[in-house]
């Protein structure tokens, strides 16, 4: 997309506004005021009560309706996680190939298609969201912000005399600034220099933070982001920072090597006892599978080796004793030997 669009999307989101045309006419529909948002619980409320007694089934009850329609089940939601986290092990092999175009694009390719996955396993649960109570309150709340903050060119309220409520929101849906499209204004100009100056005062958007629209805030976050990135004792090269998928590699690789460290220094901290500290093996109580993995990667890969051996041969044998661990008798077999070769000396001297 050519800069024109980013700048009318930037300048968008200064307005607090979105523009639309339908034909002649001209709408804008406007962030709505707190005091808007505050009401609008009311219309969800009244909405809820009327399909809940009118036999309308709230959502959890639509569960049980999903499976057994082969709509969704809880191993789509599995599946899900699975392919979230080989997209971000794909990102990571983005940042570290970012040089080898070829391999780079293979990968980006494949990102776009297990993502295509992802959100179709991601959204499965939702499919009759719009059935339930929730869903028809939902909706109802958004037509009737839709209908308080939809003008004219004149600064009146549309009648909705030639469009219907449902088909400006329909379009104001369509509408919506992706977060990649964000990414792209918050770390170019014009937008960059606007925020360098304009964070220092405290004021970029005319208005105190908590009136912002939630263009506004989105794009103060990403903005953020690239602040910290950039500002980053190891901040990567520009080319890696305007490549979404390679700087979400870099960043993923960023927030493990913090993780590592200080998963380390609470290990160390509870190793300061002198009982233990000159021990060969200490074992630490995780609170969870991911505080679990996080402790076994701190292990060197000849200690992972020990575990993943340790693991077969319980696996195969059912149950071990630690004396009886092929690592343990050999250790205790070379301690042995050094042992005799020290008295053997001893004696000779």
């Amino acid at each position: 997309m050519d800069e024109i669009f980013y700048e009318k999307l930037l300048y968008r989101i200064l307005q607090g506004r979105l523009r639309i045309r339908f034909g002649d006419l001209v709408l804008y529909i406007y962030e709505p005021s707190k005091d808007l948002i505050e009401e609008s619980f009311d219309v969800y409320d009244d909405a809820y009560h009327k399909a809940y007694f009118g036999g309308v089934p709230i959502k959890s009850e639509l569960m049980q309706t999903l499976i057994d329609n082969n709509l969704w089940s809880p191993l789509d939601d599995r599946e899900a996680d699975k392919l979230e986290k080989e997209i971000e092990e794909l990102k990571v092999d983005a940042y570290k190939n970012f040089y080898d175009k070829r391999y780079l694009n293979t990968i980006k390719i494949n990102i776009a298609r297990i993502n295509k996955s992802y959100i179709k396993y991601k959204t499965k649960k939702m499919a009759l969201d719009h059935t339930s109570c929730e869903g028809v309150a939902n909706f109802s709340r958004c037509l009737w912000l839709i209908s308080k903050t939809t003008f004219t060119q004149d600064k009146n309220l549309y009648d909705w005399s030639e469009y219907t409520l449902s088909s400006v929101m329909e379009t104001y849906n369509e509408e919506q600034i992706t977060s990649a499209q964000f990414r792209k204004i918050a770390r170019t100009d014009p937008w960059r220099s606007m925020w360098n100056t304009g964070k220092k005062q405290s004021n970029l958007f005319g208005r105190p933070s908590f009136e912002l629209t939630k263009d506004q805030l989105s794009l103060s976050s990403f903005s953020t982001l690239y602040d910290n990135v950039y500002e980053s004792h190891d901040c990567p090269h520009d080319k890696v920072i305007e490549d979404d998928d390679c700087l979400d590699g870099w960043l993923i690789t960023q927030k493990r090597e913090s993780d590592k460290n200080r998963t380390q220094k609470e290990v160390d901290a509870l190793t300061k006892n002198s009982k233990i500290a000159n021990s060969q093996e200490v074992f630490v109580m995780a609170r969870n599978e991911e505080a679990a993995q996080e402790i076994y990667n701190l292990n060197n890969p000849m200690a992972r080796n020990v575990i993943k051996q340790r693991n077969e041969q319980i696996k195969n044998e059912g149950s071990v004793k630690f004396t009886e661990l092929a690592d343990v008798k050999q250790d205790i077999a070379i301690q042995s030997h050094q042992q005799a070769f020290s008295n053997i000396k001893g004696k000779v001297r």
